[in-house]
């Protein structure tokens, strides 16, 4: 179970991260001027966001595996 709250804990910083860059993105895309820049924001919007999407997965992925990990060990005993 140590190696499940890791993983977890991993899961969740690596999100928080995902959801900080997209802020300073944000704040990035107020203060820019530039036809090219907002360009290379929206890449890296785009990118932030798959990273985002793609960590969800993962995480909901993994927390349903740990929970129906637990019930069969429940209906086991």
């Amino acid at each position: 179970m140590n190696t499940d709250s890791r993983v977890s804990n991993s899961l969740y910083r690596e999100q928080v991260r995902s959801e900080k860059r997209l802020d300073q993105i944000g704040s990035e895309v107020i203060t820019s001027e530039d036809t090219e820049e907002f360009a290379r924001l929206f890449e890296q919007l785009n990118e932030q966001k798959s990273a985002l999407v793609n960590n969800l997965a993962v995480n909901s992925t993994y927390l349903s595996y740990k929970h129906e990990t637990l019930k069969s060990a429940i209906n086991v005993v």
